[in-house]
């Protein structure tokens, strides 16, 4: 055995580091054990360089904003209206890493799980993999924020029904990127991009406007050609405008999308990995027809490859689609995120056959609701397991409620509620299941994570939807 603590956060991504945060900001003794060499998640393992969604922006993740402001890594002013959060992920890395330090966090990097010890239906720690070898770590509260449930289906949780996968994609940094040109070639064309983040009616500015999502007229010429697969979907997008990347043309390449694979089996995640570097290198060239980008050159992809889904729980409870659009309401709620798009039974945002963006599934060509889904804790407590709280995309969702409820700002609440909760835990000596979730939520909110509905800026959201000529439902 090389350790005993009390809170042990198991992955260091949009799940992992809010957890482990907080629970140590609450007094707790807390140990953190992250696969990979970096802290921060698929920021700066996948290139996913903004902050989606981020209607609510309060906790962590206002705190994460203002920080990388500082290091002029993300906008100096952000409004939730602003929908999206663009930054630096190598400046992610940092922040994070400055955050827990400074939270008293232990940090144990390169550090694989590989079994769950278990005792009846109790887990009391893992055993991990590493450079000192095989060892065993207990604990008094495990969070799981693997982003795969690793933990959790190692200690026999049940899961959800799997659906078809969501394409995982291969993101690619860009340099050499002329983001003035890119731009007017957009407004010039409106009907080839997308309305809402396509030919924007100011001009990209590293808050308001951070991205440019289009160029359907090439892509379609592309695969009359042969040169793009008949799958390649039906637009591309260049994330990631910061202010200093569009001061310094650089930009992140969101095109390249690998179909069926499931990132819990070994050889179909490396399948992935490779399938997903050889496709973006050979995409690479045709790049270059995009005016603005003509002279772009890659200056590095993702470390990993961008996986959307993965294994969900069966919890205490199951958030559904119909939550989501009846305003169910819970006296456990632990998180509020704002949604916006299609009431559409069997709509998904990326589908499985890598057709994103096509007629009678672009957002642009159908209703838009915006509403506000309560997430409750329960849905974070594995059924029939004790001491285990699960945190991100893996918690408790029906398929399309997942669909809807999986991007970073929501897993960072998840977070934030998990390791508050694992405090509140292990100071009483009692379950997860057993904490008065009363006490857990009035301590988020003292620490600036909003749960009142009443103070997003739902009007605003709406607002700004309609202004860029979307069919929004306006109450």
């Amino acid at each position: 055995m090389a350790r005993r603590t009390q809170i042990l956060v198991i992955g260091a991504g949009a799940g992992g580091y809010p957890a482990a945060i907080r629970a140590a900001r609450h007094g707790a003794d807390v140990l953190l054990i992250e696969r990979n060499p970096v802290v921060g998640g698929t920021g700066p393992m996948s290139f996913v360089t903004e902050f989606l969604s981020c209607e609510n922006i309060s906790g962590i993740l206002r705190e994460v904003q203002q920080r990388l402001a500082a290091h002029d890594a993300a906008p100096a002013e952000f409004l939730p209206e602003y929908f999206n959060l663009a930054y630096d992920p190598e400046m992610l890395k940092l922040v994070v890493l400055d955050m827990l330090v400074e939270a008293g966090v232990d940090i144990l990097l390169n550090t694989q799980v590989v079994d769950a010890i278990m005792e009846g239906d109790r887990i009391k720690g893992v055993i991990v993999e590493n450079k000192s070898g095989r060892q065993a770590i207990l604990a008094d509260v495990v969070i799981d924020a693997s982003g795969d449930a690793d933990v959790a289906a190692r200690a026999g949780v049940a899961m959800q029904p799997r659906e078809a996968p969501q394409p995982m994609m291969m993101l690619c940094r860009m340099g050499g990127i002329d983001w003035q040109r890119l731009q007017q070639h957009a407004r010039a064309n409106p009907d080839d991009f997308s309305k809402l983040w396509g030919a924007p009616p100011h001009a990209l500015d590293g808050a308001q406007y951070v991205h440019v999502t289009g160029w359907k007229s090439l892509v379609q010429q592309g695969k009359d050609e042969g040169v793009l697969p008949g799958t390649f979907g039906h637009h591309l997008s260049v994330f990631g405008a910061t202010p200093a990347n569009l001061r310094n043309g650089i930009g992140y390449l969101y095109a390249v999308q690998v179909l069926n694979r499931d990132p819990t089996d070994a050889a179909d995640l490396t399948g992935a990995e490779i399938e997903g570097r050889r496709r973006a290198r050979d995409f690479l060239p045709f790049v270059k027809r995009i005016p603005g980008m003509e002279r772009a050159f890659l200056i590095d992809m993702a470390p990993q490859i961008g996986v959307r889904d993965s294994r969900r729980i069966v919890g205490d409870y199951t958030l559904t689609r119909d939550d989501i659009f009846d305003g169910a309401v819970f006296d456990d709620e632990i998180a509020l995120k704002v949604y916006r798009g299609p009431n559409l039974k069997g709509w998904v945002r990326h589908k499985p056959d890598g057709s994103e963006g096509g007629s009678g599934h672009d957002p642009a060509e159908l209703p838009i609701s915006v509403v506000v889904l309560g997430l409750p804790y329960r849905c974070l407590l594995p059924a029939g397991i004790d001491n285990l709280i699960v945190s991100g995309k893996t918690v408790s969702f029906d398929n399309e409620a997942h669909q809807r409820v999986r991007l970073m700002p929501e897993c960072i609440a998840m977070g934030e509620a998990a390791g508050t909760a694992a405090a509140v835990a292990a100071r009483d000596g009692v379950p997860p299941r057993q904490v008065d979730v009363a006490e857990v939520r009035a301590l988020l909110a003292a620490g600036g994570l909003n749960l009142d509905r009443e103070r997003i800026r739902l009007a605003e959201v709406r607002e700004t939807l309609a202004s860029r000529g979307l069919n929004v439902a306006m109450a």
